[in-house]
């Protein structure tokens, strides 16, 4: 496609490979002028669309802050965990992830935009509203939000929600995006954590074009790492198609058993491929198995097995890596919990 339409009117933006522009324009961040040439310099965040004229400035743009009630407050970091194979531990990684910011003192908004339901169930939680109110209805987002403890919050979604991907469907314009629309306003966290189902689907799509970055637990196995070329595809077209400049976080492995030959060879071919944006991976734990049916987290279910020590790890991860971001640079909570 060699047109798109980009913010008000329409701008022929053609990638490196050649090229046109409309003349010099100001950099929405910097002010220099520029040729817009490359479709990385049109990026649509925060509800809003900005050219950048460096990738510096679209990284600044991307970590920005916005004015709000007379002041300066961050955008929450938004990460979707996502791989379109199941049995990956998406789920399991999502709520001991949500659990573990929020007991290092981090506001933690963790949206299930799975159909199956799981982390209602996982947290022994319910809710009279959720994701299929907020998508169907446009209910206000914060009545679709139950507290599960001061610091962690919950969107919940249940075998509804399949029915809301049929009428987003049908909808002719801004169907990728809606989710991301009716959000907006809710940004009073440090962490918005969203869970995918396992599928290429509009409601994954929705939670792509809202996320900044994605964190792809990766079980290791043969097929899991086919799982992870699928979603590297999408998140390509998410970023040329809907101008979404979502990015890799990190690659999880999950399920390892550094006795089994096939999961030290999985480590291997995703470091091969991803270098240092592979994480040390998740041990394979029998507590972890047991801890949704008490609906507890790792974290209250065992707090001394090697489930919770992989995820408390992950957890001061995720910390350091957004401390710019978010405020978060205090990580001894998390590594001492």
């Amino acid at each position: 496609m060699s047109q798109r339409r980009l913010g008000r009117g329409s701008i022929h933006v053609l990638h490196p490979s050649g090229g046109s522009s409309e003349g010099d324009i100001p950099c929405d961040q910097c002010g220099t002028s520029f040729a817009l040439k490359y479709a990385y310099q049109q990026i649509a965040v925060r509800d809003r669309s900005w050219r950048v004229c460096s990738q510096q400035c679209r990284e600044a743009v991307i970590a920005g802050v916005r004015p709000r009630d007379g002041g300066a407050q961050r955008e929450p970091f938004r990460l979707a965990v996502i791989n379109q194979k199941g049995g990956t531990g998406k789920t399991t990684t999502a709520v001991n992830l949500a659990a573990g910011l929020a007991e290092a003192g981090r506001r933690v908004l963790l949206v299930d935009c799975d159909p199956q339901g799981h982390v209602a169930v996982s947290l022994g939680v319910r809710g009279a509203r959720g994701l299929y109110h907020l998508l169907v209805e446009n209910a206000d987002p914060r009545s679709c939000i139950v507290e599960v403890d001061d610091h962690l919050h919950l969107m919940t979604s249940n075998e509804t929600l399949a029915s809301a991907e049929i009428l987003l469907a049908r909808m002719n314009e801004g169907r990728d995006r809606i989710l991301r629309t009716r959000m907006a306003s809710v940004t009073e966290y440090d962490f918005v954590l969203m869970d995918c189902g396992p599928s290429l689907s509009l409601l994954n799509t929705n939670a792509l074009t809202w996320a900044d970055e994605v964190l792809v637990p990766v079980s290791c196995d043969f097929l899991s790492l086919v799982g992870v070329r699928q979603i590297l595809k999408t998140l390509k077209n998410v970023n040329e198609l809907l101008l979404h400049p979502v990015r890799v976080f990190d690659m999880l492995p999950t399920f390892h058993d550094q006795r089994n030959r096939i999961s030290n060879e999985s480590i291997r071919s995703l470091k091969s491929h991803f270098h240092d944006r592979v994480l040390p991976p998740v041990r394979v734990n029998t507590r972890l198995k047991e801890a949704p049916s008490h609906h507890k987290t790792i974290f209250e279910y065992a707090p001394r097995s090697r489930g919770a020590d992989d995820y408390r790890r992950l957890v001061r991860q995720v910390l350091r890596r957004t401390s710019d971001r978010t405020g978060a640079s205090d990580e001894s909570q998390a590594a001492g919990r």
